[in-house]
């Protein structure tokens, strides 16, 4: 399979009905970007219908960390490329005394660039508002500045993205009589993540330089401190295979599909002692704690299929989870696991494991049925490949791939009923993911004893699926790129694929960050 994608659609036209019915779909549960805000905190992430969150947080303007719980309120619109974004707090500490009241309202502003990618710049709409009271002392903000920048990069089943964000506070305490205080809180950041079908990850690094004035028994006291916050916020669909006990019954037990939400923060610093007086010393003190947030997991029932035929192979449990996931279709009880996969059926399967990335619900329309809506209508459509009917039961799946940017073709032709090698399915998987650039050069000289037989078109393909786990060879060694694919092997291949897509992925962005810093 050649890696050029062709420029255009080759002109197979056949014209055949659309019925356009605009319906409200179910949304994707999905944790997304800025569920948590941009203030240091964690919450317990995206759910259906619901845009008030637990949230915890650490504030140190005292000169000691203090943890924060409470309600986040999040309301979000989007108009012509710009989300408006309003967050409000209500936190306390009752062992402290200690109440937080805050609300921010945020404009992003979102450029597309030619190629897919996406750059954020996010900046308040509204002056914000903070009032922070710790037992008889009240802090209030007078001066916030605050900038967020992001850069996304698109890929056809996954959202990268990485960005930075500074903001500076100053709080006051006291009246003229009594006597100012000042504190100031820098912040400086950096966040990088992902969204996609199987779930989402960010991790955030935040250091805090924490500065205080204040008149105490009348002399003047100074002190700085510091403080360093990391967050992991996870969101992952895992499966559960749940038997079915009475033994009467019609199936041997289900698999369910549970999301869980998973938010931690861990926090250190570096802040000076105070004396009985509360007048800060030259001692400075390094303390250090963590929060968590899970959320009890949304679970939904999947199909059982009809398998009990392949009871005891070695892909059993594979092939079961595709055809649960509707992955697989067709009538599972004449699955045959050593018959070749062909190409078409292969990219049906691949549309289906490699999702879209889901939208935010904040941003679905909620359409409505109406008789227009229903109306049928004569569309012209054009077949990307001159072998593809658009008559085909795999066209729908073999076009989405395409315009998805998941296959390419050869000389305008797919193919469709060839089996697939496993060189071509690595081709697909890895730039399902966008990953081609983590090898290194256009032909990288993988470890597998046959690397000289792997096409030159799948070389960065097999570089890349042996790096992160799709792959490992057989027990001598050799991978086998141009053997066709059994049924039973696609099974396997995909769903290491999504398993990968679910943990593998995951580590990286949270193990592997806060391990590199």
């Amino acid at each position: 399979m050649g890696v050029q994608r062709l420029k255009g659609k080759i002109k197979l036209i056949s014209v055949f009905i659309v019925c356009l019915i605009i319906t409200v779909f179910p949304v994707v549960t999905h944790a997304m970007r800025g569920d948590c805000g941009y203030e240091g905190g964690i919450s317990s992430g995206e759910a259906p219908n619901k845009s008030s969150f637990e949230y915890q947080e650490v504030c140190f303007i005292t000169g000691e960390p203090i943890v924060f719980k409470g309600t986040l309120k999040i309301k979000k619109t989007y108009k012509n490329n710009i989300i408006n974004t309003t967050y409000i707090y209500n936190l306390d500490n009752a062992e402290k005394k200690a109440t937080l009241t805050r609300t921010l309202n945020y404009r992003t502003e979102i450029t597309e660039k030619d190629n897919g990618q996406i750059t954020e710049k996010t900046y308040f709409q509204k002056d914000p508002y903070e009032v922070i009271k710790i037992d008889n002392v009240t802090y209030t903000l007078k001066n916030y500045d605050f900038t967020r920048s992001s850069f996304i990069d698109q890929k056809p089943s996954i959202n990268f993205y990485s960005g930075d964000i500074w903001n500076k506070k100053t709080y006051q305490t006291g009246g003229v009589n009594s006597g100012r205080s000042t504190v100031t809180v820098e912040a400086t950041g950096n966040f990088y993540g992902y969204d996609q079908y199987w779930g989402s990850a960010e991790t955030q690094i935040i250091n805090y330089v924490i500065s205080s004035e204040s008149v105490k028994n009348g002399k003047i006291d100074k002190w700085t401190g510091t403080a360093k916050v990391t967050l992991s916020l996870t969101t992952t669909k895992q499966l559960k295979y749940e038997e079915n006990l009475p033994e009467q019954s019609s199936y041997k037990g289900v698999y369910m599909e549970k999301q869980y939400n998973e938010s931690i923060l861990e926090y250190s610093c570096k802040l000076p002692e105070f004396d009985s007086k509360g007048v800060s010393t030259d001692i400075i003190k390094t303390k250090s704690g963590s929060l968590k947030i899970e959320t009890f997991p949304q679970s939904q029932p999947l199909s059982v299929p009809d398998i009990s035929h392949l009871r005891g192979h070695w892909a059993e449990n594979d092939i079961r989870i595709l055809y649960s996931l509707e992955i697989f279709k067709g009538d599972s009880s004449i699955f045959n696991p050593e018959q070749y996969i062909s190409r078409a059926e292969f990219v049906s399967a691949i549309v289906e494991a490699a999702k879209e990335v889901p939208k935010d619900p904040a941003f679905e329309k909620k359409n409505t049925r109406t008789a227009a809506a229903r109306k049928k209508k004569e569309e012209e459509v054009i077949s990307p490949f001159i072998d593809v009917s658009t008559k085909s039961e795999y066209f729908a799946s073999i076009n989405a791939a395409y315009d998805r940017g998941i296959v390419s073709g050869d000389g305008g032709r797919f193919r469709p009923n060839e089996p697939i090698t496993l060189a071509d399915a690595l081709v697909i998987l890895v730039r399902s993911v966008g990953l081609e650039g983590m090898a290194p050069g256009k032909y990288p000289v993988t470890t597998f004893r046959d690397n000289d037989l792997i096409p030159y078109y799948a070389r960065q393909a097999a570089f890349v699926a042996q790096e992160i786990g799709l792959v490992k060879g057989d027990t001598r060694g050799y991978l086998n790129p141009n053997e066709k694919l059994t049924k039973a092997r696609a099974a396997a291949l995909i769903n290491n694929f999504i398993n990968y897509m679910r943990e593998g992925i995951k580590k990286v962005y949270t193990e592997g960050i806060v391990n590199y810093n």
